[in-house]
């Protein structure tokens, strides 16, 4: 286990998207254990502080595509800075959306802290997050995070300061991909972003796939952040999700993907997102979270 601090963060921002309730999940994963285990950790001499969160007001103007936006142009200076004040206290902040539109945030924080360090992106996911709009888009910005962090135009986020740095194609990895479209197929291909999908993982092994991706991070960046949207999970396992896709991690893989992460030396923030406590059955995802979040702070058990 690294000699490090953490403070969770909470984000229940869920306007990025058509379905709503995931802003409930960052009270639902404390409720069903997480809170009794912050007190855990810290009587092993686990350094972690819960910060409370980080409350979204409702748009006041007309509605714009892509959906969200307007929050998030509201949301994203109030994210972003209580997250730079938690990186400089050199502690890592622990995220818990909220949907993956924080992402938007969340990264551009950390690329904000360190202006001139690489920094790079694991993104674990059933879906790329690609998409721009247009005609055949969802106009969900949660679908469109990813586009953003990477310079493409996904609306007028660009104009407010520290959103303008963008993550290069080489430096964003993608684990758990089952869910994709032809807009995002190309983009992936024409920037030539590395991708594990589900079939790769079921070839060679999660351990691998970890192995590559951690080893590229270590490796060519400065820091990285660990993004997980929990339906990357298979539904049988987290059901209270918005896009529930068969097919996805196991428990033990998803535990995995933790246990690399805790142990990477230049993780500079990790989030969990897109749980929704009201799709959910008997707090079953909720409950997931928690042991995911428990694994990521604690490492490997032994």
């Amino acid at each position: 286990m690294m000699d490090r601090s953490w403070e969770i963060i909470g984000a229940p921002f869920d306007f990025g998207t058509s379905h709503k309730g995931s802003h409930k999940a960052p009270e639902a994963i404390r409720a069903v254990g997480l809170t009794r285990r912050v007190e855990h950790f810290n009587s092993l001499g686990i350094d972690v502080v819960d910060g409370g969160d980080v409350e979204p007001q409702a748009s006041r103007g007309p509605e714009r595509i892509p959906t969200g936006l307007n929050e998030m142009m509201a949301y994203a200076p109030l994210l972003m800075a209580r997250l730079e004040n938690s990186l400089r206290t050199e502690a890592v902040p622990v995220v818990l959306g909220g949907d993956h539109s924080i992402s938007i945030p969340s990264v551009s924080a950390v690329i904000h802290s360190n202006p001139s360090a690489s920094v790079g992106l694991i993104w674990v996911d059933a879906h790329p997050d690609l998409e721009t709009p247009g005609e055949d888009s969802t106009n969900d910005l949660n679908a469109m995070s990813a586009a953003h962090l990477l310079g493409l135009e996904v609306g007028e986020l660009r104009t407010l300061s520290g959103l303008a740095p963008t993550v290069r194609p080489e430096l964003l990895i993608y684990i758990g991909l089952r869910d994709v479209v032809s807009q995002e197929r190309q983009i992936i291909h024409d920037m030539s972003i590395t991708t594990y999908t589900m079939s790769d993982i079921e070839r060679l092994g999660i351990v691998r796939v970890c192995g590559e991706a951690f080893a590229v991070m270590s490796e060519r960046t400065d820091a990285f952040v660990l993004s997980c949207d929990i339906d990357a999970i298979d539904p049988m396992v987290a059901p209270g999700v918005d896009y529930p896709e068969p097919g996805g991690l196991t428990f033990r893989e998803a535990m995995v993907i933790m246990e690399f992460g805790s142990q990477a030396q230049k993780l500079a923030l990790f989030e969990l997102v897109e749980a929704n406590p009201t799709k959910d059955c008997n707090e079953s995802t909720s409950k997931v979270a928690v042991r995911l979040l428990h694994r990521m702070i604690c490492g490997p058990v032994v």
